[in-house]
């Protein structure tokens, strides 16, 4: 398969560590905040991932304690700091829209319960009027 020439290179920063970090922080805000699936358009968040990208970036912390730079730590600190806040404001939202679903929607056994209620009580008015005729 030929590449195609036509496309302007795309020039990528040089691999260090904070753009290494920066590509990790990058997933996790995509798993946070939802992109969209190229074949159906549903936007796509998955809590799961987010927290296994931060859970990844707090082990780096951990693994490289004492041997980055001032502003290599200062950035992992401040971008850890954004990404566990981001995930405590979505996993609360989620939580929020999951309570808003079930009180807006009353659950189907309810109904049904209601609906054998008025039969039931329906028949026993019928009952009441044969007997006393």
């Amino acid at each position: 398969m030929e590449e195609n020439t036509n496309q302007e290179e795309v020039q990528l920063p040089p691999i260090d560590f904070i753009a290494f970090i920066t590509d990790l922080i990058t997933t996790a805000h995509l798993y946070l905040h939802g992109f969209k699936d190229p074949e159906t358009d549903d936007v796509i968040i998955n809590l799961g991932l987010a927290k296994r990208m931060i859970d990844t970036v707090e082990m780096l912390q951990e693994k490289t304690k004492g041997n980055l730079t001032a502003p290599e730590s200062n950035f992992l600190t401040n971008s850890l700091y954004e990404l566990r806040m981001g995930y405590v404001r979505a996993v609360a939202a989620q939580k929020d829209t999951s309570e808003r679903e079930e009180t807006e929607d009353p659950p189907e056994q309810d109904t049904q319960n209601e609906d054998a209620n008025q039969t039931e009580t329906a028949q026993t008015h019928n009952e009441e009027v044969t007997s006393n005729s």
